[in-house]
């Protein structure tokens, strides 16, 4: 009731409590200003940081009990009903002092929920309110029969109808899209670039834009998770649930149901697809960043912290992180809490989502991760070693027509060390955590996927269409630059099949980025690809996809890290496509000749 009855005042007070005032003005004018002028002036005392792009409207928004239209019954098939659950009379009754016997919902199947029994709440009387009585009370929705003694509803459409015009009210058209302008302006007039990132409410498709509404730097940013496993809190990876389908009804049931790891990922690769598809259908063509994304550490009663075993959260997250790469949508994990532990977690509201804790952990039973440990004791040694032993291609120490790098500027970057087995202590799931991915491209994502049992990578991407316009200067050599994020947790002591479609590429592993200038940028729709993939340095030669080839290079078993390959012969073009041919099947030379992607 409390929680309700504050969003309902804050977004529409003056509307359905007309008489609830504070200092001579309306609840809802007093909330709304000082949560307004909080933020700017927020905005004020941090608009000098260049990291700052922006602010949050609201942490996931809630209409409270604007647009409710039964007071004596939640719908269990949109609505979580768990645990003690009055109807929205009943909480009227309960705030209000007065007895009741609510009804008690505890975990269920095919639906999350069902109600078990029902139990006396409030017999001691006490009322929620200060002074006075229940506001709502007061306003006339409610009282109690002189007869009966029951509390009883005097106007079902409360809050379904406009008190003076009569007409339905709308939510997000109403009360929610006229805050968004009002905040916005608020936060833009101290600094008119900076993202305003807007939520609907969760796991409900956001408002349809206007022209009349606010559109100045809005970015789509709705909360995603898997409810299923975060109300379980289990997840084993042997059967999941869409449960956007199953809240359609029952029928449901087969269609939403993926069994193992791989249907996993398309569970929830879809659900995030309808999430951002039919959400920018709505908001238009804006940003979209999931504003959260994640999962609980506590799963399957908290085993993995006795036992180490964090095989499940791997595949789990893995499977999240997938999702929204597939979906080539942006993304924040929730979440680093430094004060998280095993007992309490997050200290919200029994969460438990952090990625670091800093207790520390049990040894780990996965062969991978026992390997873990040693590869970090000598790590620092090795990365000395990388730096004594860091040589530069020689023909390529200068630009040239055809390779805008300059490789001197480079020498203070490939002295810093950005790798540190320290930064890892504490980390949880950092298997699927830390991954490879395309941190700036000039061009349009088309294919961005991490596997993370072989560890490829893939990317493409292509040219930007030529009516749209380029808020870059492609005249400066490093904007049409491409750069890979390559994780050295991953890959430090790996040896890398580095492919890419055209152009040239430097890795420079101590900075685990991988540098890509691709040849052409400008032709509208080209399409450019790279692969990366993990190899066994000692039986496997690595060689070009394409282009000339320096033939040096065949004698190594692969690209070295500091390694960078500018080709521009055309006759040593030619003995490089014989080699391929000569390597490839039939079938491949086929596919090459026809154009095709052969990898």
């Amino acid at each position: 009731m409390a929680s309700s009855t504050m969003f309902t005042l804050f977004w529409g007070g003056d509307v359905f409590a007309p008489n609830s005032l504070y200092d001579g003005v309306n609840v809802k004018e007093f909330l709304q200003e000082k949560y307004v002028n909080c933020y700017k002036h927020l905005a004020r005392r941090i608009q000098h940081l260049e990291a700052v792009m922006g602010f949050e409207l609201m942490n996931e928004p809630h209409p409270g009990y604007i647009g409710l239209s039964d007071f004596h019954r939640y719908d269990a098939g949109t609505t979580l009903v768990f645990g003690d659950s009055p109807s929205a009379l009943q909480s009227f009754a309960l705030g209000d002092g007065l007895t009741q016997e609510i009804e008690v919902w505890i975990r269920s199947w095919p639906f999350p929920t069902r109600k078990h029994s029902t139990r006396l709440v409030n017999e001691e009387g006490v009322s929620a309110w200060i002074n006075g009585e229940c506001i709502w009370k007061k306003h006339g929705l409610w009282d109690v029969d002189s007869k009966t003694g029951k509390p009883r509803i005097l106007n079902a459409n409360y809050f379904k109808r406009h008190p003076k015009t009569g007409e339905n009210v709308n939510f997000y058209k109403d009360f929610y899209l006229p805050f968004v302008r009002r905040y916005s302006e608020a936060i833009q007039s101290v600094k008119s670039d900076y993202l305003i990132f807007v939520e609907p409410i969760p796991n409900e498709p956001p408002p349809t834009w206007t022209s009349s509404d606010h559109h100045e730097n809005i970015v789509y940013a709705p909360h995603w998770y898997d409810l299923e496993s975060l109300f379980k809190k289990a997840f084993n990876g042997r059967i999941t649930h869409d449960v956007q389908r199953l809240t359609r009804g029952p029928q449901h049931i087969v269609s939403a149901t993926y069994f193992g790891i791989s249907g996993a990922k398309k569970n929830y690769f879809g659900q995030v697809r309808n999430i951002v598809k039919n959400g920018l259908k709505n908001v238009g063509e804006k940003p979209c960043v999931i504003g959260e994304c994640g999962i609980p550490m506590d799963i399957n009663d908290k085993k993995a912290f006795e036992t180490g075993d964090y095989t499940h959260h791997i595949n789990f997250l893995d499977a999240v992180l997938s999702a929204m790469e597939k979906n080539l949508v942006n993304f924040t994990l929730w979440n680093y809490n430094p004060l998280n532990d095993n007992a309490h977690g997050d200290h919200w509201y029994g969460e438990d989502f952090s990625i670091f804790s800093p207790l520390p952990s049990k040894p780990v039973v996965s062969e991978h991760l026992k390997s873990r440990t040693q590869k970090e004791l000598s790590i620092k040694t090795s990365m000395l070693e990388d730096q004594q032993n860091t040589e530069v291609c020689a023909e390529c120490t200068t630009t040239s027509p055809t390779s805008p790098f300059n490789l001197n500027s480079w020498e203070l970057m490939e002295q810093e060390n950005h790798y540190d087995p320290s930064h890892h202590a504490g980390g949880r799931v950092l298997d699927a955590v830390l991954r490879p991915y395309a941190a700036k491209f000039p061009g349009i994502p088309q294919t961005m996927s991490f596997n993370l049992e072989t560890k490829e990578f893939i990317f493409k991407f292509t040219n930007f269409p030529s009516s749209q316009p380029i808020n870059s200067d492609f005249s400066n050599i490093v904007a049409p630059e491409v750069e890979i994020f390559i994780p050295n947790y991953h890959y430090k002591k790996s040896g890398l099949d580095i492919r890419v479609s055209d152009g040239d590429w430097r890795y420079v592993r101590s900075g685990q980025t991988l540098y890509w200038r691709v040849r052409d940028w400008s032709t509208e729709g080209l399409v450019h690809s790279l692969r990366i993939r993990v190899v066994d340095n000692t039986n496997q030669k690595i060689m070009p996809t394409s282009g000339s080839v320096n033939l040096s290079d065949f004698s190594k078993s692969t690209f070295d890290s500091n390694e960078f390959k500018h080709y521009n012969t055309s006759v040593i073009l030619v003995l490089v496509v014989t080699l391929f041919l000569a390597m490839c099947s039939p079938t491949e030379i086929m596919f090459w000749a026809m154009g095709k992607d052969i990898f």
